[in-house]
């Protein structure tokens, strides 16, 4: 690969008191055979001695450790001091796989229009014991706005001129940012995916996304409502703004159900019903086969 093929690529990780993991986060991106990447580590002060694990490791990584507003505003800290052509944020807990940086610059090379460049992952629990392998399928704007988001965070890059564009992560959103910045993406760039496995997260119980999955539905009811007032969504999906809020309700209120909070569940639940009663009776069939399948699929 000559020098003209090898664009700076910035990888942000947001950081707090994840010091059991950390190291091996840092080890996944250093040891990237890719010559050319910037590795910022936005650290929220942490007291759990992850200061003394980025320390050891200061001559290669650049690292800021205090107080901050939470994850978002870490990324858009390290993104606002990243160079790179290329972006993206890691999680603490997070790790690539070997040979994943370089893939992801190779796919942008040959897709010069992408914004968005992402591929499949791996799922393990805390102690790295791998439970699934995770395909993300091609890029669907329609899917994102349904919110089936199937795009693995981690396994995801975009172009500077993505961030130059739309900004940085929307820190009004605790939980579903990546879901939003995915979407305001793909009204605007093409997203390409590509079929091989570029991260690997861990999935447990005190982790953000499997500890509050119930409360997702405050975020895309955040995201929506932006949505549908952005001049470049497509006519056909903007057609369809009553059929998204329907299932978006319904799939909260089931959410929020399954997690015993009930009262939160049937109000999310008559709001799907008023908006649209049929569609409501439907996607409730629809769904609750789906939890049924998974809940077969995880006792086999």
């Amino acid at each position: 690969m000559s020098s003209s093929d090898t664009p700076l690529v910035s990888v942000v990780t947001p950081s707090f008191n994840k010091g059991r993991f950390i190291e091996e986060t840092i080890r996944s991106v250093l040891s990237q055979d890719y010559p050319r990447i910037e590795y910022i580590i936005i650290d929220g002060g942490s007291t759990d001695g992850t200061r003394g694990i980025l320390e050891k490791y200061s001559r290669k990584i650049a690292f800021v450790s205090e107080p901050d507003k939470g994850q978002s505003d870490a990324i858009n800290k390290g993104w606002r001091l990243a160079k790179g052509d290329i972006l993206a944020y890691l999680n603490a807990d997070d790790t690539y796989t070997p040979g994943a940086v370089r893939a992801v610059v190779e796919s942008f090379s040959k897709n010069p229009d992408a914004g968005l460049v992402y591929g499949d992952g791996i799922l393990t629990d805390e102690s790295g014991r791998v439970i699934s392998t995770h395909s993300a399928g091609e890029f669907s704007l329609r899917d994102l706005l349904y919110c089936r988001d199937n795009i693995l965070q981690p396994a995801v890059f975009i172009r500077r001129a993505v961030y130059d564009r739309i900004g940085g992560i929307d820190e009004e959103l605790p939980l579903a940012m990546d879901l939003d910045y995915w979407i305001r993406t793909g009204l605007l760039f093409p997203a390409v995916y590509t079929r091989q496995p570029l991260a690997t997260a861990k999935i447990y119980a005190e982790a953000k996304s499997a500890a509050l999955m119930h409360q997702y539905v405050s975020d895309y009811d955040h995201i929506l409502a932006k949505v549908f007032a952005d001049p470049n969504l497509p006519p056909g999906l903007a057609h369809e703004k009553n059929a998204i809020y329907t299932y978006v309700y319904t799939k909260g209120a089931l959410d929020y159900l399954h997690a015993g909070m009930v009262r939160e569940g049937l109000s999310m639940l008559w709001k799907a019903f008023w908006l649209n009663p049929y569609r409501c009776i439907a996607d409730i069939i629809i769904l609750a086969c789906q939890y049924g399948y998974r809940r077969l699929r995880s006792r086999s």
